[in-house]
């Protein structure tokens, strides 16, 4: 699942565009961000029209809603490597690790 400021409009065209399948939830007011303590308050990060971006953040919880693994990326562009994911669920789940972690992330696409 994921939030971001986007208008249910914008979402489902993304979605449609990218061949998203992850379920997006809009938060153009950064409500729900702010209640997560996830809202990015970097001066630079202001953009026009938006009231503001949310920390890209993968968080893993497991069955019992216990947050087992959290990564945070200081650049709003910057998201956690699949790879990365990947290791952090075999490490959770006690199998081996699927692939090599990358060192960081990947971009995500500009607006």
């Amino acid at each position: 699942m994921t939030l971001c400021v986007d208008t249910p409009e914008q979402i489902r065209a993304g979605m449609s565009k990218h061949g998203a399948k992850a379920i997006m939830l809009a938060d153009s007011d950064l409500r729900v961000t702010r209640a997560l303590g996830l809202e990015n308050t970097a001066p630079q990060i202001k953009l026009p029209g938006l009231v503001g971006l949310p920390i890209p953040t993968t968080i893993l919880v497991d069955a019992n809603h216990v947050v087992r693994w959290i990564d945070q990326a200081s650049d709003y562009q910057v998201r956690s490597a699949p790879e990365r994911v990947r290791a952090a669920l075999a490490g959770v789940l006690g199998v081996p690790e699927p692939l090599t972690a990358s060192p960081r992330g990947t971009r995500a696409d500009p607006r």
